[in-house]
């Protein structure tokens, strides 16, 4: 009779136990996916950046003109969805347009390069700046328009800061083209 009688269920301990391994994946699991998240909304940035890029070049081609005065006249040229900003590169290059949806602005900074693969050549660093609807608002994103190994860069693009869910350049390191303020730089990193 008393084995009929018996309740069956978890004792506290086993409870206890349970929701400690519970806390302690979702500790370890939940800044991984938010981190995925930011990482994986920074394509983006190498898509929109490369296409920048290549209409600079693309216009400059057409046009006849030296590096030097392709690097004049791109440095300190904006891209927004909206063209909310002043000195939009789309007031000289019409075809480069962001999608309307776009979550990045971008500032673009280019110099003739005096060493490194693209010696002779305008080389870029844009820097990508989340808007109200990306995983950072304000989060920085750098491209180079030449790939580096250089640590926290992936090829074109150091995407450290935005990552890490920083408003700024903090612990970025300079690489490809780029400095670490996000402008150009001549020689090859």
């Amino acid at each position: 009779m008393k084995n009929e009688m018996r309740q069956k269920g978890f004792t506290l301990v086993e409870l206890m136990v349970v929701v400690t391994i519970i806390g302690v994946l979702a500790a370890i699991g939940i800044p991984r996916v938010f981190s995925y998240i930011r990482t994986s909304s920074t394509a983006e940035v190498s898509q929109d950046a490369a296409n920048i890029t290549g209409a600079v070049s693309g216009y400059a081609q057409s046009q006849l003109q030296t590096a030097t005065v392709t690097a004049a006249q791109v440095t300190a040229k904006n891209a927004s969805p909206d063209l909310s900003l002043t000195n939009e590169i789309s007031t000289i290059i019409p075809q480069i347009q962001l999608p309307k949806d776009a979550h990045f602005n971008y500032a673009i900074s280019a110099i003739v390069a005096t060493a490194g693969p693209s010696t002779g050549d305008v080389v870029y660093c844009i820097l990508a700046t989340g808007r109200a609807n990306a995983a950072v608002v304000g989060g920085q994103v750098l491209y180079s328009s030449a790939a580096t190994t250089v640590a926290g860069w992936d090829g074109h693009v150091n995407r450290t800061a935005f990552v890490n869910g920083l408003n700024t350049l903090t612990g970025v390191a300079a690489g490809g083209y780029c400095k670490a303020d996000g402008t150009a730089q001549a020689t090859f990193s």
